[in-house]
């Protein structure tokens, strides 16, 4: 018999929640698109049996209130994160949250998962409100359903994140968050209160990791009783982690890698993988931190299934293919063995550093650069900057150092700062190279900084902003207000540094030495014959360990007062960055030498090259 819609409500509000885990719901209702996934079809946790315990602390009969998901790359975590909203919205529907990084990542994670979600599950296609031109309750950030709402987010909106109160709040690639969003704190935090109404909720914290002392996802996960995945021998029996030391191949040989047993010390094949994975299990490392609220696991590329992930022949290839290259060996130790990444925060020796100058003159472009980028730093009585020309290899030569005097609330010392912008700079061969990116400190003088900006495309002058705890180099821009005598006259976007992670590669870099026939390594550093405060400013700071609220902490202390030098270092390094030093390929990076600049910004005529006057040690 049909009954009316109130009627017909009222009883399914009397139904009882069917007893069903997340990864019960999944294999029975959740269907994967060849959009998004290598295996399209139903999804079966069979295939990632480490996954299963994780999403069943996610159900809503499970005690825990904040699971912590430690992880490498392409072992699963995303997929989980999917299965829980569509569990949500079908068993236990309540308002959800998932935040991505920024804005741009959870536009993809909509398109390219939620829809797909939905569309190929008839028990929340039937929920969820159909798509509209008109209506506004399925969009890309908002999904209404039967019983709740679906919101998407960034991290670095927060004004996303101060939405109405979600009972199940989902936070992925933590480490990629900024530490502090519009001035109001920590995302992470922002998010979380708005679960603290709902006394049944749930958080799951998801996240590659990053740098030791500096990574969320480590932090979050030490809290925890921190569960590994244990696979048994196939040989002896004996229950294990698989762990990258034990993963051994013959030298120069990265297809003959097994991994050897830690009890009997045979070799295993992979091919014995997915038995191993089926008969595992979850073990604490720390039972003595062992909470009812909440639980922690970590996994890594070892445990990937083959067709999933990276067989480990090719895990032991992209080992040797890192080198002695630190930066491709903290990029696989994060995302392959989801591990944080212990840096050396010291910096070199000044002296070093003084000692290996380079002849080569001021204001003139080396062979083999690329492009050139320009870090400015601003005082209160003048204006810093360095001019550095980049490698397809990201070696890195500095061009010149130069101050500008004037007072940044008056217009001379950005005039002056103008005429570098238009200064063309000569290779040996008569070519001429233009500046293709200015990144300018926006921490003092704020509001002229950005007045300066805005005269310019984005593509030749960008304001920046330092974040410490930011994990990358830069993070996509965010809007900011512009104001002139009190009054506001538009948005600029601002783009976020990470001070603390550039620090460390270019110590890292500053620690590289030349081989025995004098050819340079990948991210070598040159310098002309700068005096010697030059480098004293340049290795100004130390990354040393701190107690904060009780918590060990990573911060950078001065050990020298003049920091200048490190400062626009970081912001050329910044803007190289955004002007695809780190993603572009060799061959394009090459082709960047005769890129024309952007015709609204073109100059007629090049100024005559500006010669440095002072510099900050012999005025």
């Amino acid at each position: 018999m049909k009954l009316y819609p109130d009627i017909q409500g009222l009883l399914n509000g009397l139904r009882p929640i069917r007893r069903v885990t997340v990864s019960e719901w999944a294999d029975k209702y959740r269907y994967l698109s060849p959009v998004s996934s290598a295996e399209p079809g139903k999804y079966r946790t069979s295939r990632t049996p480490y996954m299963r315990k994780i999403m069943d602390c996610l159900s809503y009969k499970e005690p825990y209130k904040k699971i912590v998901f430690m992880k490498s790359a392409q072992t699963g975590g995303s997929e989980a994160a999917v299965n829980f909203i569509g569990y949500a919205i079908h068993i236990c529907p309540a308002p959800i949250m998932m935040v991505q990084p920024n804005e741009d990542m959870y536009r993809k994670v909509s398109k390219g998962r939620i829809d797909p979600l939905i569309e190929m599950c008839p028990e929340l296609k039937s929920r969820v409100s159909e798509k509209k031109s008109r209506d506004s309750s399925n969009t890309v950030n908002q999904k209404n359903f039967t019983g709740g709402v679906l919101f998407l987010t960034g991290a670095n909106s927060a004004a996303g994140l101060r939405s109405v109160p979600v009972r199940f709040l989902i936070l992925d690639e933590v480490d990629s968050y900024l530490p502090n969003v519009d001035n109001e704190g920590s995302p992470i935090e922002l998010a979380i209160a708005r679960t603290e109404t709902f006394p049944n909720k749930k958080i799951f914290i998801i996240s590659t990791p990053t740098i030791t002392g500096m990574s969320t996802i480590e932090s979050e996960f030490l809290e925890t009783d921190q569960n590994y995945y244990y696979v048994p021998c196939p040989h002896c029996g004996e229950m294990q982690r698989l762990v990258w030391g034990q993963l051994q191949w013959e030298e120069g040989h990265p297809e003959t890698a097994l991994y050897y047993c830690i009890h009997c010390g045979a070799g295993i094949e992979e091919t014995h993988k997915e038995e191993m994975l089926a008969q595992g299990e979850w073990r604490p490392a720390c039972p003595e931190l062992s909470s009812p609220d909440t639980i922690g696991f970590h996994i890594n590329a070892l445990y990937a299934p083959v067709g999933l992930g990276s067989p480990w022949k090719d895990l032991a290839g992209l080992f040797l293919k890192t080198g002695k290259n630190q930066n491709k060996l903290r990029t696989f130790v994060n995302t392959k063995l989801g591990e944080t990444w212990a840096e050396r925060g010291e910096a070199p020796p000044h002296k070093n550093l003084y000692n290996r100058r380079e002849n080569y003159p001021l204001n003139t472009v080396p062979d083999d650069v690329c492009f050139l980028t320009c870090g400015v730093d601003v005082q209160r009585d003048r204006l810093e900057l360095e001019i550095v020309g980049w490698c397809a290899d990201k070696r890195s030569y500095s061009i010149d150092y130069r101050v500008l005097d004037g007072n940044p609330a008056a217009t001379d010392v950005w005039n002056q700062l103008t005429k570098v912008l238009d200064e063309r700079f000569l290779r040996r061969d008569g070519l001429e190279f233009p500046i293709r990116l200015m990144a300018i400190d926006s921490g003092d003088n704020t509001s002229h900084v950005y007045n300066y900006c805005r005269r310019f495309s984005t593509q030749r002058v960008i304001p920046t902003k330092g974040q410490d705890g930011l994990g990358m180099a830069i993070s996509p821009p965010q809007q900011s207000k512009v104001t002139k005598a009190g009054k506001r006259i538009g948005n600029i976007g601002v783009w976020n540094v990470g001070v603390s992670f550039l620090k460390i590669e270019l110590y890292a870099n500053l620690r590289l030495e030349k081989d025995s026939d004098g050819n340079p390594p990948p991210g070598y550093c040159h310098f002309p014959e700068y005096p010697e405060h030059y480098f004293r400013g340049l290795t100004a700071e130390e990354h040393v360990t701190k107690i904060v609220r009780g918590y060990q902490k990573m911060q950078w202390v001065k050990s020298y007062n003049r920091n200048e030098p490190l400062d626009c270092r970081i912001y050329a390094r910044a803007a190289a960055a955004v002007a695809g030093l780190d993603k572009l390929n060799e061959k394009q990076l090459k082709a960047m030498v005769k890129a024309p600049l952007p015709k609204s910004e073109s100059k007629s005529q090049p100024q005559e090259t500006y010669r440095q006057v002072r510099t900050i040690w012999n005025r």
